[in-house]
């Protein structure tokens, strides 16, 4: 009786725990997640500078008129030296040319430069319509203006209204836009405008008073006014605002067009800014050494 009873408690019991529900799992955490990264910006991408032209080793042959200080003169060692000079010296470093200039009168240069006679010329030339028939010219490179000079004791002539007078000569150097101004600017060109071969030559004429006053580039003037300072002055305002430029032979497009890069290059990474410093560093008046008003960039 004993076992019967306790066997059917034993049974009753496994029957309870097979009947029972299973235990729940306790939950998994999930594994953690990584914070979603920033987005970062695109880093910015600078386009590759454009190739200059390169011209590979070409020899040039500069034609000069080396009287035209401080754009190009000849110094004490007998060396070609000036704005000019630097400038197409440092165009030539970046398009991969070399550079020799030639002392010659400026009033042949340009039909020298089409019989090719030179390559170009680098002469503080300024760009003209009339001339542009013949050659062509590069980008302008300096913005210029005209000046009178007159002796330090001149009291006829104050500014340019008194070259009419008929009494005043007025000098200027053969074959440039100040010959050519001059003659407008008197009452009698035939009488009035004596020409010379350069312009230390038309300063020299005003010293020794054969003319009244020098009608001559703003720029130029001013290493003439140093070389010859107390005798000579600036008088009246500037006048004809003009551009200067280099002359290539007419549809010579791969000079003009190497040149053109070159000059571009040399004005964006501040050189042509620092030549203008170095050759108009103590003398009066100076261009605008920040280039404004230049197409250069």
């Amino acid at each position: 009786m004993k076992r019967t009873a306790l066997f059917l408690f034993v049974l009753f019991a496994v029957i309870l725990a097979a009947c029972a529900p299973a235990p729940t799992p306790a939950p998994t955490a999930a594994p953690p997640t990584a914070a979603p990264k920033p987005t970062e910006a695109p880093k910015p991408t600078t386009a590759p500078a454009a190739a200059l032209p390169d011209l590979k080793g070409r020899a040039l042959k500069v034609g000069s008129d080396t009287t035209y200080p401080p754009f190009e003169s000849i110094n004490d060692k007998k060396e070609i030296v000036g704005f000019d000079v630097d400038l197409v010296n440092e165009i030539c470093k970046r398009i991969n040319c070399k550079a020799t200039f030639i002392t010659a009168d400026f009033d042949g240069l340009l039909i020298a430069v089409n019989n090719k006679t030179y390559d170009m010329s680098a002469s503080g030339w300024t760009i003209t319509e009339e001339r542009a028939k013949t050659v062509d010219f590069g980008l302008p490179y300096m913005k210029n203006t005209q000046v009178l000079l007159v002796r330090t004791d001149e009291t006829v002539v104050k500014d340019i209204n008194d070259l009419k007078k008929p009494e005043v000569i007025v000098a200027v150097q053969l074959g440039t836009t100040n010959a050519i101004t001059a003659k407008k600017l008197v009452a009698d060109p035939n009488k009035q405008v004596k020409e010379f071969q350069d312009f230390p030559a038309a300063v020299q004429a005003l010293l020794n008073k054969q003319a009244n006053a020098v009608v001559i580039d703003t720029f130029a003037a001013s290493e003439l006014l140093e070389q010859n300072k107390g005798r000579i002055k600036l008088t009246g305002s500037q006048f004809g605002d003009e551009y200067l430029g280099f002359v290539f032979r007419k549809g010579d497009t791969e000079l003009k067009s190497a040149f053109d890069a070159g000059l571009k290059a040399v004005f964006a990474d501040g050189t042509w800014s620092k030549l203008c410093e170095k050759w108009w560093k103590d003398i009066s008046p100076k261009p605008d050494c920040t280039g404004a008003g230049l197409p250069l960039k």
